[in-house]
Formats: C-alpha cells, sequence, structure tokens
C-alpha cells in the first residue's frame, strides 16, 4: 500500500509545485501606471455588519460622482446613485476591481483586503491569507467612525495606480507602496 501511495503523492508535490510557479508567474504579468489621485475615493461603505470598500473613479467631469463634507472622518456621499454614471464614473467594489501592490509586486495572491472597524476608527488593511496571525497592513484610515459612507485617506506612502498589461492599462485599481511586503 506504502509504494502506491508513493506515486500519487509525488504527482501531486509535482502539481503543486508548477500551480505554484504558475500563479507566481500570473502575479509578475502585470505593472502600474500612476493616475491623479483627485479622480478617486476610496469609500467604507456601510452595510449590515460593519462596512466595506468601494473605489469611486470620475471618468468625465459632466457630473459629479461623489461630494465629500466635513473631516474626521470626511463623509461622502455618493452621488453617483442618483442617475446613470455610465461613461462618468468608474466603480470597484470587489478583489476584481482592486488589489494590493508593494514594491513592483501584485499581491492580489497572498493578501485580501478588508475593511476593519475599531471604536474611533475604520481601517482599511491588506491580510496575509498565508499567515492569518501575520499582522495586517495598515493601507488607509478614516480617522473617525461613522456608521454612513466615509473617506478612507491612504496612508503616508500609500497611492493609488491602475494595473497595465502588456502596455495597456487596465481598470483594475491597485492600492500601491513602492516599499517591500514585511
Amino acid at each position: 500500500m506504502k509504494s502506491a501511495l508513493q506515486p500519487i503523492i509525488v504527482a501531486l508535490v509535482i502539481g503543486i509545485s508548477v500551480l505554484s510557479f504558475s500563479l507566481n508567474a500570473i502575479a509578475f504579468q502585470f505593472d502600474q501606471t500612476e493616475v491623479d489621485q483627485d479622480r478617486f475615493v476610496a469609500i467604507a461603505v456601510p452595510r449590515a455588519f460593519g462596512h466595506t470598500l468601494v473605489i469611486v473613479e470620475q471618468v468625465s467631469d459632466r457630473r459629479p460622482c461623489w461630494s465629500e463634507s466635513g473631516s474626521q472622518p470626511t463623509i461622502v456621499d455618493p452621488l453617483l446613485l442618483n442617475f446613470d454614471f455610465t461613461g462618468i464614473c468608474g466603480r470597484a467594489t470587489d478583489s476584481n476591481g482592486y488589489s494590493v501592490r508593494m514594491a513592483g509586486t501584485d499581491l492580489v495572491l497572498s493578501h485580501a483586503l478588508s475593511v476593519q472597524s475599531t471604536p474611533s476608527d475604520i481601517l482599511l488593511v491588506a491580510q496575509s491569507r498565508a499567515d492569518v496571525y501575520a499582522p495586517p497592513i495598515i493601507i488607509g484610515r478614516t480617522y473617525g467612525f461613522t456608521s454612513g459612507f466615509a473617506k478612507i485617506i491612504l496612508e503616508p506612502g500609500w497611492r493609488l495606480t491602475k494595473r497595465v498589461y502588456q502596455g495597456k492599462t487596465l481598470g483594475h485599481i491597485y492600492f500601491t507602496s513602492d516599499s517591500p511586503a514585511s
């Protein structure tokens, strides 16, 4: 029985190694391009239990996609909910639309973005998928708590960029830092 399992185990190990290599190759195919930070807003959006992340992009100037008021936290009015925003506003609502990029490496496979609430703040963090005990990487915060829509202000060293594939700018948005993940 031991000898019958050995080829299966070897095949599994080889398969996992090839898959791991393929996934790493996918992560390195993408580049990034800088964007005008004023044309984007990262929003902590209220839901039944806490907040989730939505990024809104002002694609054209025909109508504003959002407005901001106050500070600590800055409250966001998502104006795009009141009109057909096709061609005017872009929206990224999940990991298909945004991810983390550090030191030129796309971390979409290794880190998950989440919005976490504390009694006095709302944080945007990247958490390692492989090591649940690793401390989260704090990417941004609202500088105050609200049960409404709040602007996430990026930490120093962080900015938004867009994904590039074979010279073509895609809609995917990166939370980008030039520092490596620790």
